[in-house]
């Protein structure tokens, strides 16, 4: 029988939780699904480890002999997807037994649901749950007023990046056009994926339940600094705007654009990369006037001695 979800687990270079992440997919109480880890380092560590606990023949590994960059990694696993549904593993989260379970249930229950989700933990690099932070961050993603059930402001929820969608939620395959993930997305394809569902007009579910675990360490990609590291979210809300796909939301996109700018000038700025970082901040002034914004645009002009002599850690927000 074909499997009813496909889980798909990107991997590039990093193995250090894979086993971990794969073992909790495995665990699943949940029974009609498949995994396809698909590797875009064409790792012989990666493989080693799926093939070691491949123990139900469930676990599908794949590998590009030419890196495509993630949201390309993920777009050739969705278009090789058995399921109907599609959830995304980080390789170093975790899945509750019951994540499955519990999220597939009102998708099958209801067609037009498109995305169901969970809240979740954020654990620390050694797989300690941190419940502080993991409070702060439920808050943060306003999912601390949700309650469960059918959500129908899901354009308000995927601006306000409510839904955690990589690690935490499940949504149809035939109500995603895969051709629509391309290489500028990059690692914004989360937010991305969120927007397309959100554009069809079709409900979301919550499950109020934390029944993933988010891993926090020093190795996430997050926190590796890059003077390009917004941009993908640029092109987002660029083409949210050109696309119109959310005409009564165009004002708060184009604040959130100008905001983005902002924040991809100022990595340019750190980076030194002077021209590109004062053509940024200009573009984010014009969409919003922000102090912020006029005070880096300054800082482009100062001979390179002063701005050199600047401290960008007081200066960051």
């Amino acid at each position: 029988m074909e499997p009813l979800v496909t889980v798909i687990v990107t991997v590039f270079k990093r193995v250090e939780f894979l086993r971990e992440s794969l073992e909790s997919a495995l665990a699943q109480t949940f029974e009609s699904y498949e995994i396809i880890v698909t590797d875009d380092a064409n790792s012989e560590a990666a493989k080693a480890i799926c093939e070691s606990i491949n123990r139900s023949d469930r676990i599908r590994y794949r590998s590009n002999k030419h890196r495509l960059g993630i949201a390309l990694n993920l777009r050739v696993a969705i278009l090789e997807a058995r399921g109907r549904y599609i959830a995304v593993l980080n390789d170093d989260d975790y899945w509750e037994p019951n994540f499955l379970t519990r999220l597939v249930l009102p998708l099958e229950q209801d067609s037009r649901r498109v995305l169901a989700f969970s809240d979740h933990w954020v654990m620390l690099g050694d797989g300690k749950i941190d419940v502080e932070q993991t409070d702060r961050n439920t808050k943060i993603f306003k999912r601390d007023n949700l309650t469960e059930g059918d959500l129908r402001n899901t354009t308000e929820l995927t601006l306000n990046k409510t839904i955690p969608l990589v690690q935490a939620s499940v949504f149809r395959r035939d109500a995603l056009d895969a051709d629509l993930l391309v290489t500028d997305i990059s690692g914004a394809y989360d937010f991305w994926i969120a927007c397309l569902l959100a554009v069809t007009g079709q409900p979301f579910y919550y499950v109020a339940e934390r029944l993933t675990r988010y891993r926090t360490h020093q190795q996430m990609e997050t926190l590796r600094p890059t003077a390009d590291k917004f941009e993908p979210e640029v092109f987002i809300y660029r083409s949210l705007l050109q696309a119109n796909y959310f005409p009564e939301w165009q004002k708060l996109i184009e604040q959130q654009l100008g905001y983005m700018l902002y924040r991809c000038g100022r990595a340019r700025l750190e980076f030194n990369d002077i021209s590109k970082a004062r053509q940024l901040f200009q573009e984010s002034i014009r969409l919003s006037l922000s102090w912020k914004a006029v005070l880096r645009l300054i800082i482009t002009y100062l001979p390179k001695q002063i701005r050199l002599g600047l401290s960008f850690t007081q200066l960051t927000d």
